[in-house]
């Protein structure tokens, strides 16, 4: 859909391109993020923005499409709930809802029903195991992905009026919040007391209308398909025989008497995959494999290639902090030095320390340093807050939050150095940014939080320059600190200045029109490249330290990502119909303009820039949960990875290893030309009993740094000995 006159252009710096749909807490937008990715923005409506009921029922659902963002919902990418028009980004997935495919095309075959079943009911129990209750299933909260006839993987979204199991808000007097006739009987009668089984009621409903086109509660209006849940019985229509036994459970009045989301999928498991007499039909329309971009996976040409079934959370990209959400950098407890006179016990030790060569560091190490692991637990009475966003370094890790402007902890050992405070002053918006760290200077968000720049002498935690804001964003490149004047907005024309990082001197500034929000990249000695596609249409040279034009060349055409620029080459990745995935790079001379195309064997989803070295290009495929190696020059994979191994980070790449973070908190390193396995540390954090779903993954690579290895994930920050 077209967007409105009064619709916004963008929202916390996603470029908004069109409405998706409209509900009753909101609008639900198209957006572009930074790097070129899809994402369905939520933006609520005005007329709810001063309530404090429905904004608390907001940063509710925040909290609970983060708790289950996984295999079987749209993953949540940012949020504001305090901005003056709350809203929430997810990952966009493209696909049919439920709705519209029945109503196009439909009721669904039996093939179709039972893996929609069995997929819904999968899904609920994932999200019940995260003591969490939709409250609203329903056929357009269903996408189906991909696939002839979108009879593809489930999506379950918006969990608009959701609630966690634990939680203290409560439905207001007289509110009734869900779908008729999509709605369990309790959430009419008694709403303060609807548990997991509200949604498996849901699940029989959806499942019923998937069969015949019609709700099993069906009415004229919405106030008798209430009457008609709660007082009458269910009409089945023409649901298959198999399948009416189960419905009629999912569908009894007395919530205690319905099976649990896990009873449903084991019966679901027990039927036939086809009835009599459909064989036929089912080979001449079989269900495809479906990838979550709705693309067909293609056949196998190496290993570890194939689409699994079920998918880790996806990275938040650009999002450093949300690694760690919902605790401060406030405290420096929960510090643990890996020795005997730590207080962890001897049998939590064993199972902590490294074994054989893995215990001893390469090279030399920080003085005093022993492997320490610090879970950032927030102080007593301190409030939950977005953050922090951390960066390693050599010096020690860096970072801010909504409450500290800047803390360093000890490369030695993790616990707090030194604290710089963040104002308390109230403000109309505030974007937490991770520390940018060169050269023995620190880059933050600035401590008066208006968004402008302050920089710290990493050592000494002096404030060596502020620039006031508010600013679009800042990095590190060429040896300046290049920064966005202009907040991200309508236009695609901002200005763009450079400073030396030391003293805060302005070298020049100058205006750039692309349609990139970060069209800047390093260049060798001293230049930098500009993406100025959307202007005049290519990639500038620049001289770093006067902002000059050198020379230039026209960009290949078509829907490309500028992933990366490296040693004067760049990088773009071609999206397959706008999903996110990509089956070939366009790699481009920056000097004589030449480009050629290296295909993939497989369709692969590179949701941050590749990493490359020599003629090497490394990356991380985040639908396949592997780690790529192609060769540049022949166009051709080297190796890839294997699905076993569920990698979790971004790699990164020191003296001819890849180091990969890995969920249970150990750092894989890898030969670097042949993707086998070096060695591994041991666990830093106990994460045993989590499912991989469970854990938090991480946007920032390991550090190879001084002998030793930083990591950063859901559980903390840690160091340990790199791998011999």
């Amino acid at each position: 859909m077209t967007l409105r006159e009064d619709d916004p252009r963008s929202v916390g710096g996603y470029r908004i391109e069109s409405r998706i749909g409209t509900g009753g807490m909101g609008v639900v937008y198209l957006g572009r993020s930074a790097s070129g990715r899809a994402v369905a923005v939520k933006v609520v409506h005005t007329r709810y923005a001063d309530n404090p009921e429905f904004r608390a029922r907001f940063r509710q659902e925040i909290v609970a499409a983060r708790r289950v963002s996984g295999a079987f919902t749209a993953p949540v990418v940012d949020a504001d709930p305090d901005a003056e028009r709350p809203w929430m980004a997810t990952a966009f997935v493209p696909g049919r809802t439920l709705a519209e495919r029945v109503d196009e095309t439909g009721p669904l075959d039996w093939r179709a029903l039972r893996r929609l079943g069995t997929e819904l009911a999968e899904a609920l129990r994932e999200i019940h195991r995260a003591e969490v209750v939709h409250r609203d299933l329903k056929p357009s909260n269903v996408l189906l992905l991909g696939g002839e006839g979108d009879d593809g993987a489930v999506r379950v979204i918006d969990f608009g009026i959701s609630r966690a199991a634990s939680s203290d808000v409560r439905t207001q007097t007289g509110m009734v919040m869900g779908s008729p006739p999509f709605m369990a009987p309790e959430q009419f009668s008694r709403p303060r007391e609807v548990g997991a089984a509200v949604d498996v009621f849901s699940l029989g409903a959806v499942l019923v209308y998937a069969a015949t086109g019609r709700s099993p509660f069906e009415a004229e209006n919405a106030y008798l398909a209430a009457y008609n849940t709660v007082h009458s019985e269910a009409e089945l229509g023409e649901l298959p025989e198999p399948l009416r036994p189960l419905v009629s459970a999912c569908l009894t009045k007395e919530p205690e008497n319905r099976p649990t989301a896990s009873e449903v999928l084991e019966a679901l498991a027990g039927l036939p995959e086809e009835l009599p007499g459909e064989e036929g039909r089912a080979e001449s329309s079989p269900i495809p494999v479906t990838t979550l971009s709705g693309q067909a996976t293609l056949p196998s040409t190496g290993a570890g290639t194939t689409r699994p079934k079920r998918r880790r959370k996806r990275l938040l990209t650009g999002l450093v902090g949300a690694a760690l959400l919902g605790v401060t950098v406030a405290a420096s407890v929960a510090v643990v030095a890996d020795d005997p006179a730590s207080t962890v016990g001897e049998a939590d030790q064993a199972g902590r320390q490294a074994t054989g060569p893995q215990a001893t560091p390469r090279g030399s190490t920080p003085p005093g340093w022993r492997p320490w692991h610090n879970a950032l637990e927030p102080e007593k009475d301190e409030p939950m807050s977005i953050g922090p966003a951390c960066t390693p370094d050599a010096l020690g890790v860096f970072c801010s939050s909504a409450q500290v402007a800047l803390t360093r902890l000890s490369p030695s050992t993790g616990r707090v150095d030194w604290t710089k405070p963040m104002s308390r002053k109230e403000v109309s918006s505030f974007s937490l940014r991770e520390p940018v760290v060169h050269d023995g200077v620190v880059f933050v968000s600035s401590a008066d939080r208006a968004q402008g720049v302050d920089a710290f002498d990493g050592r000494t935690g002096k404030r060596l320059w502020h620039l006031d804001g508010p600013v679009g964003g800042f990095e590190y490149l060429s040896g300046v600190l290049l920064v966005r004047l202009d907040e991200l907005g309508l236009s695609d024309t901002a200005r763009y200045a450079a400073y030396e990082p030391g003293t805060g001197e302005e070298l020049w500034r100058r205006e750039l029109t692309s349609t990139s929000a970060s069209p800047l990249y390093a260049g060798p000695e001293g230049t930098l490249y500009a993406d100025l596609r959307g202007g005049s249409g290519g990639v500038a040279r620049l001289d770093a330290r006067t902002g000059r034009t050198l020379s230039s060349v026209e960009a290949p055409q078509g829907d490309l990502w500028l992933a990366t620029v490296h040693d004067g080459t760049a990088y773009y990745a071609r999206w397959e119909d706008d999903t996110g995935v990509s089956a070939a790079f366009f790699v481009q001379d920056l000097g004589s303009g030449k480009t050629r195309r290296v295909d993939f064997p497989w369709s692969v989803e590179p949701e941050a820039p590749p990493l490359v070295h020599g003629d090497t290009m490394y990356i991380f495929d985040y639908g396949n949960e592997t780690l790529l190696a192609l060769d540049l020059k022949r166009g051709k994979p080297l190796w890839s990875s294997s699905r076993e191994l569920r990698v979790f980070s971004e790699p990164a790449f020191h003296q001819g290893r890849l180091y990969v973070l890995l969920p249970d908190t150990s750092i894989l390193a890898l030969d670097a030309r042949t993707g086998k396995e070096i060695g591994r540390t041991a666990p830093s954090f106990d994460t045993d009993g989590r499912s991989f779903e469970e854990l938090t993954p991480s946007a920032v690579p390991p550090l190879p740094a001084g002998g030793v290895l930083y990591g950063i994930s859901g559980q903390g920050i840690f160091s340990v000995a790199d791998v011999s």
